[in-house]
Order: C-alpha cells, then structure tokens, then sequence
C-alpha cells in the first residue's frame, strides 16, 4: 500500500470496531458502566434503519433522541421486584443504566422519524434526507 491509499480515518474506524469487539467479549464489561445494546444499522434508497436488541427494558425507560446525523438511545434495566441478592445463585444478566450515540450512514429527516418496540427490539425508522441544493456561487475572475 502506498501512501497515497492510506486512509488513517479508515484506520482508526477498524481500530474502533476491534476495541468494540474486545470489549464486547470482555468478562470485564459489567464492572465498567454496563453494556451497550446491540445494533444493526443499514440504509436504503429512501431511509436509514436502527434495529438494537433491548429485552427487558419497557417503553417506559427508553429515551430516544434523534437529529439530522446521529441518534442516542439510553434507558434503563431494571431488576424484578422478587430478585434479592442474597438469593442468587447466578447473575449474567445486566442491570441498570445505558447509553449509546449511533452515528448515521446519511443524514435523515429527524421530524419524521419513527420509533417502533416490540418483542424486546427497537426499530427506528428514518427516511434520508434530500441531497441539499448548493449554496454556493459562481465567482467571476477579476
């Protein structure tokens, strides 16, 4: 590869992903603030779709914000009532808070997004935005 093809944005965007998938398979996540839900996120010719995997969590703990690049779910996992700590005999399961920012492959319309929940997955739907006209404008040379 020569210079000319390196791309150190490309380079730090795997690294992110290798650091994600690390952590992600770490023993160690739970002991560092929780874990973040798992996401897919793709586009087609007229939107851009979020799926994340949130069983467990009601509606009424989930936030969702949205704008033009970026979404940010947080929300919170709570344990059951009879659930006493004394009578555990194993714990895997998560509790407690979450957060995570999702950047969007294209900017969306945030107005007319949709929010979907059901069977423990969140689908948000957004449609792309309209490519924006040029705001620029011709110089003449002097």
């Amino acid at each position: 590869m020569s210079l000319m093809e390196w791309n150190p944005f490309r380079e730090l965007d795997y690294l992110s992903k290798d650091l994600g998938t690390f952590w992600e398979r770490s023993p160690f996540r739970h002991f560092y603030g929780g874990v973040s839900p798992r996401i897919d996120v793709y586009q087609t010719a007229g939107e851009v779709v979020i799926k994340a995997d949130l069983p467990g969590v009601s509606r009424e703990d989930l936030n969702i914000y949205v704008d033009e690049n970026s979404i940010r779910l947080s929300g919170q996992m709570r344990k059951d009532a009879e659930f006493k700590d004394e009578e555990v005999y194993r714990s895997e399961r998560y509790y407690g808070t979450f957060s995570r920012s999702i950047a969007l492959p294209a900017e969306i319309e945030p107005d007319k997004a949709r929010a979907e929940y059901k069977d423990g997955i969140l689908t948000i739907t957004a449609p792309r935005a309209k490519p924006a006209q040029i705001k620029g404008k011709k110089l003449e040379i002097q």
